[in-house]
């Protein structure tokens, strides 16, 4: 099931690819991912490293 997430626009719910890219960051809890839709609103999402918990997950905050 976790291998079908894909980034989405919380905003407007276009997908997401690497060329809409505009921040990354990666600490020892995982990765955070910023993306900049066309529509303007701005998606971040965490993806933590399976060693770290045991488990990927992935989650999003609305644009502001």
């Amino acid at each position: 099931m976790l291998e079908h997430l894909s980034a989405t626009c919380d905003r407007c719910d276009r997908a997401l690819c690497d060329d809409r890219l505009i921040l990354s960051m990666t600490t020892d809890a995982g990765t955070r991912r910023a993306y900049e839709c066309r529509c303007g609103g701005v998606t971040v999402t965490v993806v933590r490293d399976a060693s770290s918990d045991g488990a990927s997950s992935r989650s999003s905050s609305p644009p502001r």
